[in-house]
């Protein structure tokens, strides 16, 4: 027998059943995967809330688990990335906390957290360069945000590009008009760049806010030592000293100035006190050789710089110095070694062709004597020398910012960084 035929309504109902289970399978699936992200994140929150309680009980390795639990459950968690990099900055495994603000960074680059606080991890670091970048996007995101503007001062001005620190320090200084810290390093960098009409408007702020320090009497003194005024300077760091008088900057501050005003025998007294306070402060070291050297005493000054010069084998002002010292000594092969590992280093340095010819001519090497001289004269007319300012002079010594007086110039305060 033949198969009965097929009604219309017959195929129409089969078409529609099976419509309708596609339908309930469907909706059964879409139940069962909303339950299952239910329950991850479920999962998600408790592995969450134990890993801080885990952080606040100082089980650190415990919470970085639990951390990378998340991850297995969701890998794009930007908040259990973001608490693995604080983890591990905080144990100053800078390396490996980067890793995982740069893995946040991939699935959202221009979140404010991750951004700022990549930008913290390289500034405790002290690798400042690759700071920028983070810190500029979090100042993009959020202009008005007082630490990202800070932060990113404090990295350009870690870069040395004071200049460019200096809006966003002056904003951040709008931003929040008490903090100390925000001060100093836009003081800093006022001064670096040489705009010392602004700095010295800044310093009643600083007054105000900090009336104790002696930093603000050292800034004041650099710039005043930068724009020539040597005398108020002095009575600056004068002041400085009656505050202070155990701090090995402030005496070194003050006996730069006295030998660049050449009272030498207040130089020396107070450059002998800086090293008694502090015997490895080597720019003390290199200004107390050359005050001995001023007042005809080399044998005092020998000692001095071949120290600077063993810390500091490439610093081309104390080989020359020391070059200088063993000349008065009449050890001139030695001095002539000086002069020539100076020039090795610096081939443009006048002084050194100058002093190599003199050990030349005491040595009767007429030619060598006229070719030395006659390039110390062509060099010294293409570029004539300046004179070195207190603030180059002392460096990192006499730089508040890197200092930690106040604390709150490095940056952000403790309580916000990760």
């Amino acid at each position: 027998m033949g198969r009965a035929p097929t009604t219309r309504h017959g195929g129409s109902r089969r078409r529609t059943a099976i419509q309708l289970w596609v339908m309930a399978l469907g909706i059964v699936m879409c139940a069962v995967l909303l339950a299952g992200k239910a329950n991850a994140q479920q999962s998600v929150q408790a592995l969450a809330e134990r890993a801080e309680q885990l952080e606040d009980q100082g089980k650190l390795e415990e919470a970085a688990a639990t951390y990378r639990e998340i991850l297995k459950v969701d890998p794009r968690s930007i908040a259990a990335l973001n608490r693995l990099g604080a983890l591990y900055v905080r144990e100053q495994q800078f390396a490996e906390g980067i890793k995982y603000y740069r893995r946040a960074l991939e699935w959202n680059p221009y979140e404010f957290g991750t951004n700022l606080n990549l930008g913290i991890a390289y500034i405790k670091a002290q690798d400042y360069q690759p700071a920028i970048h983070p810190l500029e996007r979090a100042v993009e995101g959020e202009p008005t945000n007082f630490q990202a503007r800070e932060l990113l001062g404090v990295a350009l001005i870690g870069c040395e590009d004071f200049a460019a620190a200096i809006p966003h320090l002056e904003k951040a200084a709008q931003l929040n008009p008490q903090d100390v810290g925000t001060l100093y390093l836009l003081e800093r960098a006022y001064l670096e760049t040489r705009r010392f009409d602004q700095a010295q408007a800044g310093f009643e702020r600083l007054t105000a806010l900090d009336p104790s320090s002696p930093w603000v009497s050292i800034l004041r003194g650099q710039a005043y030592d930068g724009t020539g005024d040597y005398n108020r300077a002095i009575r600056e760091f004068e002041g400085a000293r009656e505050r202070l008088p155990a701090d090995p900057t402030v005496r070194f501050s003050l006996g730069f100035m006295y030998w660049k005003v050449r009272r030498l025998a207040e130089a020396e007294s107070e450059l002998q006190e800086t090293l008694k306070l502090d015997p490895h402060f080597e720019q003390a070291q290199y200004y107390l050789a050359d005050t001995y050297l001023m007042d005809q005493q080399p044998d005092k000054a020998l000692p001095l710089l071949e120290s600077v010069v063993k810390q500091q084998p490439q610093n081309v002002r104390a080989l020359v110095n020391l070059g200088k010292t063993l000349e008065k000594l009449n050890r001139n092969d030695d001095a002539f070694r000086a002069y020539q590992s100076a020039l090795s280093l610096d081939p443009r340095r006048a002084d050194a062709h100058y002093q190599l010819a003199q050990v030349y001519k005491k040595l009767n090497r007429r030619a060598d004597f006229q070719r030395e001289l006659d390039l110390a004269q062509k060099l010294q007319q293409e570029k004539r020398e300046h004179e070195e300012t207190l603030l180059q002079a002392s460096g990192v010594q006499g730089d508040p910012t890197r200092h930690g007086v106040p604390k709150a110039a490095k940056g952000a305060s403790p309580s916000t960084l990760p």
